[in-house]
């Protein structure tokens, strides 16, 4: 028996006014949809991080906004999880349910507990696997693509997360925030997701950061969560560009290890584990 495993949703961003309705920030705008959500409120961190935190005797999950600025979001990763005392999840460690690599027993888990002292040994605690929540200019505006890992496909903040954890196996919900029309030139990225959004394209944001959440709420329900805590995704991989539809016929193309296709709502409520 192990105890609950640490579930840290990461929106990436930039801190400060001027950077607040930025394209680069769509992730900050997704944790704090989720934290309005469930009653939490933001707070300073014991680091360079802002954190919304379950109330005690509700499982350690945590919301976060790395201040560090976008390029050394990682730095905010692991700050958070050596504060809580959260072992960073390695590949390989799932079947051990800890952050051990499997195989590769400890010098805790080969030893014998005396008689009538088994119940009093610590449970050990599973490695923590951030959901990371960022941008994407690959995407058109309003697109979701949900990935089990991979590489940082040029995000910056992503990219330090790996460098960090020292692995891409960890999931990740990019939005699209290109405009429509003719690409950005790539010489150009730097400073396009520093600027704002149209007032026509907020008509779209909008909607897509609370759909974004309720992809989250559904990723971290009991029973679908196991993407989060290692578990390999289903047979083809993990790789939809999920375009923006009405939500009657929309369809979550993604199946996680014990769960069913995640379907939306007919109305406006969270995102449910479907049959």
């Amino acid at each position: 028996m192990t105890s609950a495993a640490p579930l840290l949703v990461v929106g990436l961003g930039n801190p400060g006014r001027r950077y607040r309705h930025t394209r680069h920030n769509v992730g900050f705008l997704v944790v704090e949809e989720l934290a309005r959500r469930l009653g939490w409120t933001f707070r300073d961190g014991a680091g360079p991080w802002r954190e919304a935190a379950a109330p005690v005797g509700e499982g350690p999950f945590v919301l976060q906004q790395p201040l560090t600025y976008m390029n050394l979001s990682g730095d905010a990763v692991a700050g958070l999880a050596a504060v809580r005392g959260w072992p960073l999840w390695l590949p390989g460690a799932a079947a051990s349910g800890s952050g051990e690599p499997a195989g590769e027993p400890t010098s805790e888990s080969t030893a014998e507990p005396t008689a009538g002292t088994e119940a009093s040994l610590p449970l050990p605690v599973p490695g923590l696997r951030p959901l990371v929540i960022c941008d994407d200019l690959a995407l058109p505006l309003g697109a979701v693509r949900l990935r089990a890992g991979g590489s940082s496909g040029g995000q910056k903040g992503l990219a330090s997360v790996i460098a960090t954890l020292g692995h891409d196996d960890f999931p990740r919900l990019r939005l699209g925030i290109a405009p429509q029309g003719e690409p950005v030139p790539p010489a150009q990225w730097p400073d396009f997701v520093l600027t704002g959004f149209t007032e026509a394209e907020h008509e779209v944001v909008g909607p897509m950061v609370a759909w974004a959440a309720d992809a989250v709420t559904c990723l971290v329900d009991e029973g679908s969560g196991q993407l989060l805590h290692g578990s390999t995704a289903a047979e083809g991989g993990v790789d939809p560009v999920l375009a923006r539809r009405p939500a009657a016929s929309y369809t979550f193309p993604f199946r996680a290890s014990g769960c069913g296709p995640l379907c939306p709502p007919q109305s406006s409520t969270a995102l449910t584990c479907c049959d």
